[in-house]
């Protein structure tokens, strides 16, 4: 009876086991499914969404279907929908974007586009707040701090624009010149330009005077040379704005810069009360800019101070033709203000080695920004020991500088290739005494 009783328990223990053991593994197997399910949901949802860049709107909505919570999928219909070639619909893009931000609203890319597409559908407010929010969630981020710059601009709310463009320019100086050209287009006043915009850096202050420059916008370089004054400008700074100044026909105000030019760096030249050149005797280095000479450049011309052979002093300028070229060149070439309607005398010396060709070495005075008038020497060829060369000229009524250079004209002769020598010092240009 007892042995009867065992196996009895014993039976009803393993039974209970044996119930125990389908139950675990009943829960396993659906834990395992969900699993499973889930696995291939996410999988299934990668897959109709492979490739972004080809933005498929059928599968990337199946996408959205197996993956609601993603916020990604949702933004990429409301793209499509917003960039659609056929027919865009802001409507649609906006109830997107919304989904997007609903499982996701830290993403500031999202924002700028439901402020875009809230814009284009004359949503004003809800635009704006939507660029905030962008420029808000993502500060660094210069893409979106230039759209939020622009989308101001366009409202003339001037304030907030320039000081998302000021920050844009941190983020993206090489990009700096088209936040200066949208302004500029976009009615920014130039005071505002460079006390509000422009960062109060020498690199910032140096980029945005060669574009105002470039542009031709004198008001602005004034202004933007006060402000590069501060930073201590170097001998190029000067002499870009000053040849500007000299482009512009600003004559006075280039003179001064000129002046400030020599004091500032210590520069002064050798000439009489009434000499009007400067650094006629070539024994300053040349600047090539502002009232000084600019030397020319062309294949088989090689120009130099040459402190070995010289008139006076102790240099004079040279140059050297290699005889396999042909040059129409200004060897040297000098702005100089002038009165209109007076006379001038242009004088200096000619030294010569075996120079060829019938075009050889001429003085010539030019207009400059005025009627049209040149008056030149005849030229020096062959060899010659120093020689003298004088020219008499009269500036057209109006004019306020010419051009004086030193030059070789192109031949047009079968023979024309030029080589040989030369050598020019002690050049002076004063008025003419009758």
């Amino acid at each position: 009876m007892e042995m009867v009783t065992t196996i009895i328990k014993r039976s009803e223990r393993d039974e209970k086991r044996t119930t125990h053991n389908v139950f675990f593994r009943i829960l396993f197997a659906i834990l395992s499914i969900l699993v499973l399910i889930a696995f291939l949901r996410q999988a299934f949802s990668e897959y109709y969404a492979q490739d972004l860049s080809k933005l498929n709107g059928r599968k990337i909505s199946y996408a959205s279907l197996l993956t609601g919570e993603d916020a990604r999928y949702y933004y990429l219909l409301g793209f499509l929908h917003y960039t659609a070639q056929d027919s865009p619909d802001p409507s649609k893009a906006i109830k997107y974007y919304l989904l997007s931000l609903k499982r996701n609203p830290t993403d500031g890319q999202v924002w700028l586009g439901l402020a875009r597409a809230y814009r284009d559908s004359g949503m004003t407010a809800q635009a704006e707040r939507a660029i905030r929010k962008s420029v808000y969630l993502d500060k660094n981020n210069p893409a979106i701090t230039w759209e939020a710059g622009v989308f101001f601009l366009r409202q003339n709310e001037f304030s907030d624009a320039i000081q998302l463009f000021r920050r844009y320019i941190y983020m993206a100086p090489d990009d700096q010149e088209n936040v200066y050209s949208l302004c500029f287009t976009l009615g920014v006043a130039p005071e505002t330009m460079i006390t509000n915009l422009v960062p109060a850096d020498y690199r910032f202050y140096k980029r945005y005077l060669l574009f105002v420059m470039s542009n031709r916008l004198l008001g602005a370089s004034a202004d933007a040379w006060r402000m590069l004054r501060k930073f201590s400008p170097g001998m190029s700074d000067y002499l870009q704005y000053c040849d500007f100044l000299i482009r512009e026909g600003e004559m006075k105000e280039a003179q001064s810069l000129w002046e400030e030019f020599q004091k500032r760096f210590a520069i002064s030249a050798k000439r009489s009360a009434d000499e009007m050149l400067w650094n006629g005797d070539f024994e300053l280095p040349i600047e090539n800019g502002g009232f000084d000479w600019k030397t020319g450049s062309s294949d088989g011309v090689r120009i130099f101070i040459d402190k070995d052979i010289h008139w006076s002093g102790f240099a004079s300028l040279s140059v050297n033709f290699n005889g396999k070229s042909n040059p129409g060149i200004y060897i040297a070439q000098q702005v100089v203000p002038v009165n209109p309607g007076n006379k001038y005398r242009l004088s200096g010396y000619i030294r010569t080695h075996n120079i060829t060709t019938l075009n050889g070495i001429i003085f010539e005075a030019s207009a400059f920004l005025c009627d049209p008038f040149v008056k030149k020497t005849e030229p020096v060829t062959g060899t010659n020991l120093w020689k003298k060369i004088d020219l008499e000229f009269t500036t057209p009524p109006k004019c306020k500088a010419v051009s004086i250079g030193i030059k070789r004209e192109q031949s047009d002769r079968f023979d024309n290739k030029i080589s040989g020598d030369a050598w020019i010092d002690s050049l002076s240009m004063v008025p003419a005494r009758n």
